[in-house]
C-alpha cells in the first residue's frame, strides 16, 4: 500500500473534501479519521521528537480545516494534503533548532530572585482571579499543582486538547495582564 492508501481511497477521500467545504459535518469527521494514520505515519518520518507528534498532528489538523477553501475539488487531495503537513512540520522543525540553538546546558541552575521575577501571591491571586473560570481552572491544574494535562483533563471533565486550548487561552491572557 501507498502514503495515500491505495488507488481507490484518493477520489473517495477527495469527494469527502468537497463536501466538508460544504459545511458536511459528517464527511468532516470520516476524512479524519480516515487521513488519521497517514498523517501519523508521515509525521513520524519527519519530527524528530516522537513526543511532539500528537501537538504538530493537532496544527496540521487546524490547518487542513482553515485551508480548507484553498482546495479544488476534482482534483487529487493527498498531495494538497501533504504539502500543508510537509510545511506545518518544516515550521515545527525550524522552531526547534531556533530554540535549541539558545538553549545551554548549564550544571547548576542560576540563582533567581523571587522578588524580582515573580508576583507574589496577593497579587497572582488577584491577576488570576481577572481569567475565566475555565482558563483560571486550567492554569491552577497545569502550573501551580503540577497536574499532567491527561491528569487536568480527567479531573476538568475534557479531553486533553480543550484543556490545551484553555490553558493557551489562559496564558495569553496573563502575558497581556503582566505586561510581558
Amino acid at each position: 500500500m501507498n502514503e495515500s492508501g491505495g488507488p481507490k481511497r484518493g477520489p473517495w477521500r477527495a469527494r469527502l473534501m468537497e463536501r466538508l467545504q460544504q459545511g458536511d459535518a459528517d464527511a468532516c469527521a470520516a476524512l479524519l479519521d480516515d487521513i488519521g494514520p497517514l498523517l501519523t505515519r508521515f509525521l513520524r518520518r519527519r519530527i524528530a521528537d516522537h513526543q511532539e507528534i500528537e501537538d504538530v498532528y493537532q496544527e496540521v489538523v487546524v490547518a487542513i480545516f482553515q485551508a480548507r477553501h484553498t482546495y479544488e475539488p476534482g482534483r487529487p487531495l493527498e498531495p494538497w494534503l501533504f504539502a500543508i503537513a510537509r510545511n506545518i512540520a518544516a515550521d515545527y522543525t525550524r522552531r526547534r533548532w531556533s530554540r535549541a540553538r539558545w538553549e545551554e546546558l548549564v550544571g547548576e541552575l542560576p540563582e533567581r530572585q523571587a522578588e524580582a521575577t515573580e508576583l507574589n501571591m496577593p497579587e497572582l491571586d488577584k491577576v488570576l482571579a481577572r481569567l475565566p473560570p475555565d482558563q483560571r481552572e486550567a492554569f491552577s491544574m497545569l502550573k501551580l499543582e503540577a497536574l499532567s494535562l491527561e491528569a487536568a483533563a480527567a479531573r476538568s471533565g475534557i479531553s486533553v486538547t480543550a484543556l490545551k486550548a484553555r490553558a493557551h487561552r489562559a496564558y495569553k491572557s496573563l502575558k497581556k495582564m503582566i505586561g510581558g
